[in-house]
C-alpha cells in the first residue's frame, strides 16, 4: 500500500497493452489505448501494463513449461489514467501519463498462484478492475521488486505541492525547454521526470531543483522554446535542428521556418531573438521578446495590470533594428507593414496557458514603438512612470500576426530578403552589420536604382 498522507491507492486495472512496446522498447512517457467503453479504466485509476510478446528468459522462472517459447506476457510497467475521451460508436480511448516503466518485467505466469494471484489476463481493448486486496497484494509485490514504485506512487498520488504563480510559470517554461532539449537528442527522460513533489525534500533530483526553484530573473529566452515549437495550431511542426522548427501545411509543401537566433550574432547586431522565413514569399520577420510582468494598476478602481517597465531595454534594441522603407519592386514585394521588425509582449504567466498556438500576447511593429517612444504614449505608470501595457498599445493579437505572416502581408521583400539569406549562409558578424547599414536607408525598387553589391557587403 502507498504511505503517507493522502495516500489512498486508486482503483486497480489490468490491461494488455498495445502500446506497451513503446513503453518497453522506447521509453514512451505516455501511450493512448482504446477500449471498449464497457471495459474501460476510470480516470485517476492505476493501470498495470502488460505486455503479450515481451522476450525473457524463461529459464529464471520455475511456474513457466518446459516447452514455452522464450516470449509471453509480462508486467512492464504502470501507468495512471489521465484522460478518456471518445472515439467512436461502444469505443473510448483513455490516455495513460505518468508510466513508471519497472526495470525488470515481472511474467505474469509468476503471479497465478503465491504470493499473488491476479487470475486471467483481460482480451485486447479490454480491462479488469483487480479486487482491493488483490491489488494491494500485487502493489507490494511490485515494490519489492522495484523499490521506486513507492517514491513514484507518493509522487502521482500525493498531495500536489503547491508554487506560487511566478515560480510555476518558471516551471512550465524549464519544462518545455527540457522536452525540446531531449527531444534533439533522442535521450528518454524518467518517467517521473516532471511530476512536482508532494513536498520539499532534502534530496531533490537535480531536475526537480531546476524546476521548482523558480528563477526570480526575468529572461525572455525562456519563452522561445514555446514559440519555436508553434505557430497556428493547423501548420504541422517538425523539429529540424535545436533552434529550427519547419512548419508544413497538409500537402507537404514547405511553409514556415522559425529559428531562434538567441546568442547569436543575428540577435547581438539586429537586436532580435526568434525569426519568420516564409518560404512561399520569400519573406523574412524578425521578432524580439519581451515579458510582461502584474504591477499595480493606477487606475481610480486600483487593481493590477499587466506591464513592461524597462524603457531602456525597447531603447537599446529599437537602436539595433534597421528602419529603412523598402519600397516594393513588384506586387509579390507589397507589404502591409514597412518594417519587417516586431516586438511580441507576452503575460508572465504564458506558459501556463498553452493551447498548441503561439503564445498569447502583443505583436507590435519596431517603426509604430519607436514613434510611441518619442511621444512619450507609455507615460503611463504612477506619477508619470514608463510602462507598455495592452490599454496603450497598438498591437496585434497572435491570430491576426500568424495570418498576416502566412499570406505575405509583413516581412522582407526583394533585395532585402536576398541579402538576409546570405547572412543565414555565412554567419558573418561584419556582414550582418553591413546588411542593418544598407536597411537603414531607404530602400529603391529593384530595375530602377540598383544597389551595388559592394555596398553592403555581398560578394
Amino acid at each position: 500500500m502507498p504511505e503517507g498522507p493522502d495516500m489512498i491507492l486508486p482503483p486497480l486495472y489490468l490491461v494488455r497493452a498495445k502500446g506497451a512496446n513503446r513503453i518497453s522498447y522506447m521509453g514512451a512517457p505516455s501511450i493512448s489505448e482504446a477500449f471498449d467503453k464497457n471495459a474501460a479504466p476510470t480516470r485517476g485509476a492505476i493501470c498495470v501494463a502488460v505486455q503479450a510478446d515481451y522476450e525473457y528468459d524463461y529459464d529464471d522462472d520455475p511456474d513457466a513449461d518446459a516447452d514455452d517459447e522464450a516470449a509471453g506476457e509480462a508486467i512492464i510497467a504502470l501507468a495512471i489514467v489521465n484522460g478518456i475521451g471518445g472515439v467512436a460508436s461502444g469505443t473510448v480511448r483513455a490516455t495513460l501519463t505518468p508510466i513508471h516503466r519497472l526495470p525488470e518485467a515481472i511474467p505474469v505466469s509468476r503471479l497465478q498462484s503465491e504470493p499473488v494471484h491476479v487470475g486471467d489476463m483481460p482480451g485486447d481493448y479490454h480491462s479488469r478492475k483487480l479486487d482491493l486486496k488483490v491489488a494491494e497484494a500485487l502493489i507490494e509485490h511490485i515494490r519489492n521488486l522495484d523499490p521506486s514504485v513507492a517514491t513514484w506512487l507518493e509522487q502521482v498520488l500525493g498531495e500536489a505541492r503547491i508554487f506560487p504563480a511566478d515560480v510555476e510559470q518558471s516551471r512550465v517554461e524549464a519544462r518545455d525547454a527540457v522536452k525540446l532539449a531531449a527531444q534533439l537528442a533522442e535521450i528518454d527522460l524518467p518517467a517521473d521526470a516532471f511530476v512536482s513533489p508532494p513536498a520539499e525534500t532534502e534530496n531533490e533530483t537535480l531536475l526537480q531543483t531546476l524546476l521548482n526553484a523558480g528563477y526570480e530573473l526575468d529572461l525572455e529566452e525562456e519563452l522561445l522554446p514555446l514559440d519555436l515549437q508553434r505557430f497556428d495550431g493547423k501548420l504541422t511542426g517538425k523539429q529540424r535542428a535545436a533552434s529550427v522548427t519547419e512548419f508544413t501545411d497538409k500537402w507537404d509543401k514547405t511553409k514556415l521556418i522559425v529559428m531562434s537566433v538567441n546568442k547569436k550574432p543575428i540577435e547581438l547586431e539586429l537586436g532580435v531573438d526568434l525569426l519568420y522565413w516564409d518560404q512561399i514569399h520569400d519573406s523574412f520577420t524578425f521578432i524580439q521578446y519581451k515579458r510582461l510582468e502584474k504591477v499595480p494598476s493606477p487606475s481610480p478602481s486600483g487593481g493590477s495590470e499587466w506591464a513592461y517597465l524597462r524603457r531602456k531595454e525597447i531603447e537599446k534594441q529599437l537602436e539595433l533594428m534597421p528602419s529603412g522603407k523598402d519600397s516594393p519592386a513588384t506586387a509579390a514585394d507589397w507589404r502591409a507593414f514597412e518594417t519587417p521588425f516586431w516586438f511580441k509582449f507576452v503575460r508572465g504567466d504564458a506558459g501556463s496557458r498553452l493551447d498548441g498556438k503561439t503564445l498569447k500576447g502583443m505583436h507590435i511593429p519596431a517603426d509604430w514603438l519607436r514613434h510611441a517612444m518619442k511621444e512619450e504614449t507609455f507615460m503611463s505608470g504612477p506619477r508619470g512612470g514608463f510602462r507598455v501595457t495592452y490599454d496603450n498599445a497598438k498591437y496585434l493579437g497572435r491570430t491576426a500576426f500568424t495570418q498576416l505572416i502566412s499570406r505575405g502581408f509583413i516581412g522582407t521583400a526583394g533585395a532585402r530578403s536576398k541579402a538576409f539569406k546570405k547572412v543565414l549562409r555565412s554567419k558573418d558578424r561584419e556582414l550582418i552589420i553591413a546588411v542593418r547599414t544598407e536597411w537603414q536607408k531607404d530602400t529603391t525598387p529593384e530595375g530602377t536604382t540598383r544597389v551595388p553589391e559592394a555596398a553592403v557587403g555581398l560578394n
